[in-house]
């Protein structure tokens, strides 16, 4: 299976607002995992009413000799609040609250974690809060089937992103904006060498309900423009990733391979992760062939006459 990363290069746009907005609208047949993997801190155990454990720091100290998928999701926890209503199973690996507790807990499973996500059967949305040079989740971002960058578009943040992705060289990159003023995300994907993803709209209302908790957001928020929209990027990236594999009403595969917690050797400094062909283009770009048919850019001047015709 494949997973899809989100990350900011600055401040605070609203990642994990977008992951669980995300979350919420994520089509009712696909099992779900999101891993919650800000260095930060996490805020899904207070938004959603979870325990402290299982979640991260619990699979820190299982994990330490040895990390499969199964491992990863006895430590995960169901969300009924996403369930109900004939969904497929939703499930939440929490980080801690507190950031010292996240920094050790992704620096012990660090040269790990990538693998074990890519090997779990249901969609796996990572929460990787900010993306600074030093993050553990530097590698669990850079090794995403897909990283959506979340930014607001903005001058400032554009600036920031634009060489993080660059020096990060993730395996395919897509821009998803939180707000569309003064510039749409197909200009500031194109500023930042993505693909335009999609925008979330700034709604602090709506934000400030999803954060909450409430065990019937879906419901609270069906007529937000948050929901409706997050609703159609959700259904994007879930028709871009591999038919569901997973049956929530079969048993559960055999455990695959163990990984051991042990570090891989580095890749050298310039080579990207290695892509895969077996995934479309990331969501939003078109087929090479069909790129000469894209308008100019805004104030590119009129194509040349053509003598011939």
């Amino acid at each position: 299976m494949a997973y899809i990363a989100f990350a900011s290069a600055k401040g605070s746009p609203g990642v994990t607002t977008a992951v669980a907005a995300l979350a919420a609208t994520w089509p009712a047949d696909r099992p779900l995992v999101v891993a919650e993997l800000d260095p930060a801190g996490g805020d899904l155990v207070v938004r959603l009413d979870l325990a402290t454990e299982p979640g991260l720091v619990s699979l820190a100290a299982a994990g330490r000799r040895e990390l499969d998928r199964d491992t990863l999701l006895a430590h995960s926890q169901p969300v009924p609040a996403l369930e109900g209503d004939g969904r497929a199973s939703r499930r939440v690996l929490a980080g801690p609250v507190a950031a010292e507790q996240a920094l050790a807990s992704l620096s012990a499973l660090r040269g790990v974690l990538a693998g074990v996500l890519a090997a779990v059967e249901a969609d796996v949305l990572v929460d990787c809060g900010r993306l600074d040079p030093s993050s553990p989740v530097t590698e669990v971002a850079a090794n995403a089937d897909l990283l959506v960058a979340v930014a607001r578009p903005v001058v400032a943040e554009v600036h920031h992103l634009a060489p993080r992705l660059a020096s990060l060289k993730p395996r395919s990159a897509s821009l998803l904006t939180v707000g569309d003023r003064p510039y749409t995300a197909a200009e500031v994907a194109e500023a930042v060498g993505a693909s335009a993803l999609g925008t979330l709209p700034a709604d602090e209302r709506a934000a400030v309900v999803l954060a909450g908790g409430h065990p019937d957001v879906v419901r609270q928020l069906r007529r937000s423009r948050l929901l409706r929209d997050a609703r159609s990027v959700a259904e994007v990236l879930a028709s871009w990733l591999a038919p569901p594999q997973a049956r929530p009403d079969l048993p559960p595969p055999p455990p695959g391979p163990p990984v051991f917690v042990s570090e891989p050797p580095a890749p050298a400094a310039d080579a990207p992760p290695e892509a895969r062909p077996d995934l479309p283009p990331p969501p939003g770009a078109p087929p090479p062939e069909a790129r000469r048919d894209l308008p100019p850019p805004p104030g590119a001047p009129p194509p040349e006459a053509r003598p011939d015709l």
